[in-house]
């Protein structure tokens, strides 16, 4: 029998972890230039924006690991075959650092509130657990991981946001411009068919 054809769009769950993640650290870069880069007072200052950065991020790491097992063991829909060998290699590294940045940024950040000892509180009481080993440490040993940490983890937040704006770029053009597929294989209706059209010229 002949092999079943590959699928041409993600599952809903797969959609359900993209656009959920998506939000969550959208939502967390807004909540840190509110209290990193305004003052209380300020039109842009929100007051609850440490508090809810912290435990958005820690919500967004349970679910960006849940993300990257689901993506393991499953198969994702190829890429449109309009795409070039080139624009295919881009593709995959920019998904691969997607993937990289959205464990790295909460998990330096995970960091530095354990070196703080200041658990994120999720719902409640309920609070994210410190991680093991960094809330240990000596006054002076954590004083100076926490210095060292700190600036690591806004340069990956940057460089985590501007590889997603160079993403929705990206979506923007295969979309409007080159008019294939690419984006459809996120929103797409219950046929799953798209129409997988040839790109201009």
């Amino acid at each position: 029998m002949p092999a079943p054809a590959p699928a041409t769009r993600y599952s809903r769950l797969a959609m359900l972890f993209h656009w959920a993640i998506a939000a969550l650290f959208l939502l967390e870069f807004a909540l840190a230039m509110s209290f990193s880069q305004f003052n209380p007072g300020d039109a842009g200052y929100f007051r609850s924006a440490y508090s809810l950065h912290m435990s958005v991020g820690m919500a967004g790491l349970a679910l960006s690991v849940l993300c990257v097992l689901w993506r393991l063991m499953h198969r994702y829909p190829p890429l449109p075959e309009e795409m070039g060998p080139g624009m295919r290699c881009m593709a995959k590294g920019a998904h691969l650092l997607l993937y990289a940045f959205i464990l790295l940024v909460p998990l330096t950040g995970w960091a530095v509130l354990s070196l703080r000892h200041s658990p994120a509180t999720l719902i409640g009481s309920v609070h994210w657990p410190n991680t093991p080993y960094l809330p240990d440490l000596s006054h002076a040993q954590r004083d100076a991981l926490h210095t060292w940490m700190l600036p690591i983890h806004s340069y990956v937040s940057y460089c985590a946001i501007s590889l997603v704006g160079v993403h929705i770029l990206a979506a923007l053009y295969h979309h409007f411009y080159r008019r294939d597929h690419a984006c459809c294989r996120f929103t797409e209706g219950r046929g799953g068919k798209s129409p997988g059209a040839a790109a201009p010229g």
